[in-house]
């Protein structure tokens, strides 16, 4: 990887060719200014049109790599106050960190200039109020998090989609395996519809069968899947209402739902038979690290591309090295030239879903003694 040298207070410009979506061919300007004084890359960020899109400083950083802003990509380490501009020139964020971790005060806007919410951090994890307002202003939500906890969440159900196997009315006494998907950020609200864009709904509504039942909760807006307790009703209403052997009962999810594969297999160990997270940042609660040893016997295979720009690879690393002293039963999959993207490649194929069946949380309960 090259990083960016320059001098004490020369300016380097550098175009950058950034790909927000499969449809951007925008170039950015970038400006990149290394301060003696305090050892820090000054780093601004400008649209084709000449508004600046981002300004923040980095204490390593590499000049090619435009990162989503909760991520520091390898190498590329946060320090400071960063702002962020929508197009037309409307703040969208203003943010703090410390040694590449969230920390202090965050800021957000829509852009029509309403605030959008207030956060406080603590060393990457949110400690403090959160409070979220809609585009008109209309209060959401308050919530107080310590350790990036909700400390008043609340009991609720969340919407799903459903799927059952083609043959599944045929024999009415026939229980069946069941896996749970967790979709990713973007598709969080009260549109089930949303959750087609990719992953196992995505292939679901391709028209591919499986051997399973699937089922596909929707977080809320501006939530997470730790956010509420919604899962003890969630699973208590989809045992009762399908035949499903809670024995072969498998646990999947990206990006967010990737954290929240890590956070619900940590919290409910004994109700399922394997894991597969995807891309999933696992430092923002530090419940997960604490109570790690509930997955000591755990089947699971975590998924991170190498070149993830939207959550960093360490994320997973981190976890699956933690891991390998305790479980025999993990495998870590982290191709090199492989992104944010890495589902594609995952969900389409077969080899998962196979994986899955190899497993049976009786084992898992008999090698326990239980």
């Amino acid at each position: 990887m090259s990083f960016c040298r320059v001098q004490a207070q020369q300016i380097d410009t550098f175009y950058l060719h950034h790909a927000l979506s499969k449809y951007d061919t925008i170039i950015y300007e970038r400006i990149i200014k290394f301060s003696k004084a305090d050892s820090l890359y000054h780093v601004q960020d400008y649209y084709p049109s000449g508004q600046i899109k981002r300004d923040g400083q980095y204490s390593s950083f590499d000049k090619k790599i435009f990162e989503d802003l909760w991520c520091n990509y390898h190498s590329n380490t946060k320090e400071g106050k960063f702002i962020e501009w929508f197009e037309n020139g409307q703040v969208e964020n203003k943010t703090n960190y410390l040694n590449g971790l969230r920390h202090g005060l965050h800021e957000y806007w829509y852009n029509n200039g309403q605030r959008e919410c207030i956060h406080h951090f603590k060393h990457g994890q949110e400690n403090g109020a959160l409070t979220y307002w809609d585009t008109t202003g209309v209060l959401e939500r308050q919530s107080q998090y310590v350790n990036g906890m909700n400390q008043n969440p609340k009991d609720t159900s969340y919407k799903y989609l459903s799927y059952t196997p083609s043959e599944y009315e045929n024999d009415t006494t026939q229980t069946w395996p069941l896996i749970i998907y967790l979709h990713g950020g973007t598709q969080r609200g009260n549109d089930l519809k949303k959750l087609y864009a990719y992953g196992i709904p995505d292939q679901i509504y391709r028209g591919r069968e499986f051997p399973f039942i699937i089922i596909s909760p929707q977080c809320p807006i501006h939530h997470r899947w730790s956010t509420d307790n919604w899962f003890d009703n969630f699973y208590n209403e989809i045992t009762t209402k399908y035949r499903i052997d809670t024995n072969k009962v498998y646990l999947t999810g990206v990006s967010l739902g990737g954290a929240g594969t890590w956070y619900l297999a940590t919290k409910y160990p004994d109700r399922f038979a394997a894991i597969a997270p995807m891309s999933g940042f696992t430092h923002h609660l530090d419940f997960i690290e604490r109570n790690i040893d509930n997955l000591i016997d755990m089947p699971i295979w975590a998924f991170h591309g190498q070149i993830d720009k939207v959550v960093q690879f360490e994320d997973s690393e981190w976890i699956i090295k933690m891991l390998d002293e305790k479980n025999d039963n993990v495998k870590f999959t982290s191709p090199k030239d492989v992104g944010h993207w890495i589902h594609w490649t995952i969900y389409p194929e077969q080899e998962l879903y196979d994986w899955f069946l190899k497993h049976n949380k009786r084992d898992i309960d008999n090698n326990n003694g239980l």
